[in-house]
């Protein structure tokens, strides 16, 4: 299919589909080295990133796969292939930031394999349906499925998509059911279901998250601008002395960082583990797992967690009363220790040659 746009400097194009709604005229779309003014009727083709800054958009492809993007957003169309005879085909994009809705066309329903969608920390693959991916300036990415309701007055229906990461992945089967994934090296989220409808999916979910995932990986607004309210100048750590207080726990000086066994047999380890059955210790619950080449100290005020290898050294050091998870990946060996009650704050290290 060819046709023309005015306003091109490559006026010829294959398009793969165009845009079908839009509120507002600030989106603009890239392609190549052209920026085209987007508007209700224009087309989009491979390749092509959508930004959407004060206007949202309603794209249909040629498959009838429609999709909804909302302001402030960023999409980037990075493979269709459609054959109209079988139905069958190709889709991949990308949403970068920002809030965007998918509507399953033909290629989902006859070739749902080859259905991609990814965010900087997820990739969804369909099996059918609509939903949507909200996507911070952190890269962390919210994805919601929705029931789908046809425009023919059947009834809705619910279908299933899979949100994974490099570790893991999740399912998502049931209507507004949800998963939070803060890294690619981190699991998504437990899914969960939330109480809300579509009309209220748009941005703002990251800023004001749902009651139900409050807490799974989310910096509260409150706590941020408690942190910027923060005076740096008034730091009275100095008026401190040390050397009067009697700490009777391990502290970070008496870490032996040449008593690291770099070339651990993992196998050996699994074996000791399950031979002497360490003690838990609800500071450090999962701290045992990992001491051939993770060493972890805490007091009344600290917990410092440091590791060195031929290649990477990592020292985290937080207050003793944190319930949160150290999360660290050196050349894709996981070292996952857990503080106190864990959840909290995720600290993810990820470190590769």
């Amino acid at each position: 299919m060819v046709i023309t746009l005015s306003g091109v400097a490559n006026a010829n194009v294959q398009t793969v589909g165009s845009v079908t709604e839009q509120s507002g005229n600030a989106a603009q779309i890239k392609r190549g080295d052209d920026e085209i003014q987007s508007q209700k009727g224009v087309g989009v083709s491979m390749d092509d990133e959508i930004t959407t800054a004060k206007t949202k958009l309603g794209l249909t492809f040629v498959d009838d796969t429609k999709v909804s993007v909302s302001e402030q957003s960023t999409l980037v169309i990075d493979d269709f292939i459609y054959d109209p005879n079988a139905g069958t085909g190709k889709l991949a994009m990308n949403v970068a930031l920002g809030t965007v809705r998918y509507s399953s066309g033909a290629i989902a329903a006859n070739s749902r394999e080859n259905v991609k969608l990814r965010t900087p920390t997820a990739t969804i693959s369909v099996r059918g349906t609509d939903f949507t991916m909200t996507v911070d300036e952190l890269g962390r990415s919210l994805v919601i499925l929705l029931p789908t309701c046809p425009d023919n007055g059947d009834p809705c229906w619910t279908g299933k998509i899979e949100v994974a990461t490099d570790v893991g992945f999740v399912i998502l089967s049931q209507a507004f059911q949800a998963t939070l994934v803060s890294n690619e090296m981190s699991n998504p989220s437990k899914p969960v279901i939330i109480d809300m409808d579509g009309r209220g999916i748009d941005n703002m979910l990251i800023v004001a998250p749902p009651n139900e995932l409050k807490g799974v990986g989310y910096i509260e607004q409150a706590e941020v601008e408690e942190y910027l309210d923060t005076d740096l100048l008034e730091f009275a750590e100095l008026n401190n002395d040390d050397l009067q207080e009697d700490k009777l726990e391990f502290l970070e000086l008496d870490i032996n960082r040449l008593d690291i066994e770099f070339l651990i047999n993992i196998l050996d380890a699994t074996a000791m583990l399950q031979d002497e059955q360490l003690e838990i210790d609800p500071v450090l619950p999962t701290y045992n797992q990992y001491r051939q080449t993770v060493q972890a100290y805490y007091d009344e005020e600290t917990i410092g967690i440091f590791s060195e290898s031929s290649t990477h050294i990592t020292s985290v050091t937080t207050e003793r009363d944190t319930d949160g998870d150290v999360n660290m990946y050196k050349d894709s060996v996981p070292a996952l220790i857990q503080l106190n009650g864990g959840g909290d704050v995720i600290i993810n290290i990820t470190q590769s040659q």
